[in-house]
């Protein structure tokens, strides 16, 4: 299992993304894990079958004024996605959604080991999900 975070994984369709954001929308589910709001499309419209969901990460400039702030917790945010996904993925474990956005709704700075855990917890939630459905 590899632990990489590759560009295929990125989130940039903008159709998408604002299907995502749209209010009232049908196809989009969310969960509220501490400090994390996850909005997910269990199968991508426009793309079909594939290989690893694709994330977007969003840390709201009205909480966070500072540029620093922000990517200081985009890029944990993205180090916790990249080191727990190999753990729910892989023959054998239930799908992931085919999208997922995680909005950062914290009103400070969590420490990277428990940004990790809440990341492994938000993960394990899906897969468990995924194999009661079935």
């Amino acid at each position: 299992m590899k632990f990489t975070f590759s560009k295929s994984e990125r989130l940039t369709h903008i159709k998408i993304i604002d299907s995502l954001f749209e209010k009232d929308s049908r196809i989009v589910e969310e969960r509220f894990v501490y400090p994390f709001r996850v909005l997910y499309i269990q199968e991508n419209p426009y793309e079909k079958d594939l290989a690893n969901p694709q994330i977007l990460i969003s840390v709201p400039k009205r909480r966070f004024s500072k540029a620093v702030d922000r990517n200081t917790l985009k890029r944990r945010i993205r180090e916790a996605y990249r080191l727990n996904k190999p753990h729910f993925q892989g023959e054998g474990k239930a799908k992931l959604p085919d999208v997922l956005a995680f909005v950062y709704i914290g009103s400070s700075i969590e420490p990277s080991d428990k940004i990790h855990k809440k990341m492994a917890t938000i993960l394990d939630k899906f897969t468990q999900t995924n194999e009661a459905t079935t």
